[in-house]
């Protein structure tokens, strides 16, 4: 068995039996605690935010759907910090966009590898825990968007705005070094410290969702074809 900090609890929500059943078995033979629902109806009464991670496939019985279950997750202020991925039978491009689109933290299509479906939990969990950023600076500030490292909160014009841990360690990327532009590689290897880049379209996606968080600071978010993105001041876009 791993280390793993057993405080960890995953919430599984698939109907298919040899699905969590596989799953259930191995992610508690990696030290985590896991709780099994069928349905988003039978997960959305547990206390979500005790959760360290919800994995769910978006095809599920019942009236709600694994992309509303991560809406209403996501939605609300109690549990917005908690990361989903999706496990799902839905492989098509569109479907993967539209997904990560919504706000899920990753994204896995069937059949898949155990060993990377493990990898890919542990790398979210990672990146949701060590979401504090290296500098000591309590606030980045522009006009009226101020991001606080210590909370991860964000306001935007004196509203509160919830980023999933990726979107996060983008902005601080992005907000530190104003001005400046990045590539695809140097954004994904601070926001998926650790992992191999094998889909480019994950910093896309995930900066298309950050702009429309950002609201009238979406223009700030600048993209140079073929040179990547940056945070400009409105004077250098």
């Amino acid at each position: 068995m791993q280390s793993t900090d057993e405080s960890q609890r995953i919430l599984l929500v698939d109907s298919d039996n040899g699905i969590t059943s596989m799953l259930n078995e191995n992610l508690r033979i990696e030290g985590y605690a896991v709780e099994v629902k069928s349905t988003a109806e039978e997960a959305l009464v547990l206390p979500l935010d005790t959760f360290s991670l919800i994995i769910s496939e978006i095809e599920l019985p019942g009236e709600i759907d694994g992309l509303e279950l991560l809406e209403r997750v996501k939605e609300d202020r109690m549990t917005a910090h908690v990361p989903v991925i999706f496990c799902t039978v839905r492989d098509g491009e569109n479907d993967i966009i539209a997904g990560l689109n919504a706000g899920a933290d990753d994204y896995i299509t069937r059949p898949f590898s155990l060993r990377e479906m493990l990898a890919r939990v542990r790398s979210v969990l990672r990146r949701h825990r060590n979401m504090a950023p290296v500098a000591s600076r309590r606030l980045i500030e522009f006009r009226s968007l101020t991001l606080n490292v210590d909370t991860h909160g964000l306001l935007v014009e004196g509203e509160n705005v919830s980023l999933s841990p990726t979107e996060y360690a983008i902005l601080v990327l992005l907000l530190r070094s104003r001005n400046r532009l990045f590539s695809r590689e140097e954004i994904f290897s601070a926001a998926w410290e650790g992992e191999q880049l094998t889909n480019p379209r994950l910093v896309d996606v995930n900066i298309s969702r950050l702009r429309k968080k950002l609201g009238v600071y979406a223009r700030n978010v600048v993209n140079r074809s073929g040179r990547g993105y940056g945070f400009f001041d409105d004077n250098n876009i």
